[in-house]
């Protein structure tokens, strides 16, 4: 009778899997945590999208992700050898301090250089400080072809 209350307690608090929710993605944590499940803010650029520049990437914070000083975070674009092509800051224009969706954009503007393939970096910026201060530092990457 035990070891079944500790199996069905162990089952109940197991999360389901990502592909069943909404928003849901890999993320590394850049503190070297280990992979995990977790929401993120939506993006405009979908898996394998063609990305031509200058590209206009649009984030929807979902509220999930805060702005410190109107800045969401940053992007990267690497090409398939993981070499930074580009990097841009992630504003908006909104009252980034409310609570809830606020959207924010960047133009990326790159030479793919001949690459096919390359990934998209979306990095939050937790904000300055030691311990609860400051959040965690997360990315998410995104696959797209030039």
């Amino acid at each position: 009778m035990i070891l079944f209350t500790i199996l069905a307690a162990v089952l109940s608090c197991k999360e389901k899997p990502a592909q069943e929710h909404k928003n849901l993605k890999e993320v590394k944590s850049l503190s070297n945590k280990q992979v995990e499940t977790t929401i993120l803010p939506t993006v405009n650029i979908k898996d394998n999208d063609k990305l031509l520049s200058p590209a206009l990437i649009k984030v929807n914070s979902q509220g999930v992700w805060f702005a410190n000083e109107g800045s969401l975070g940053y992007i990267k674009l690497l090409d398939e050898l993981g070499n930074e092509i580009a990097t841009t800051f992630l504003s908006t224009n909104e009252n980034w301090m409310k609570e809830g969706s606020v959207n924010f954009s960047a133009n990326l503007i790159f030479d793919a250089k001949g690459s096919k393939v390359g990934t998209l970096v979306i990095h939050n910026d937790p904000g300055s400080g030691d311990g609860d201060e400051a959040g965690e530092k997360i990315s998410f990457t995104i696959p797209v072809t030039f």
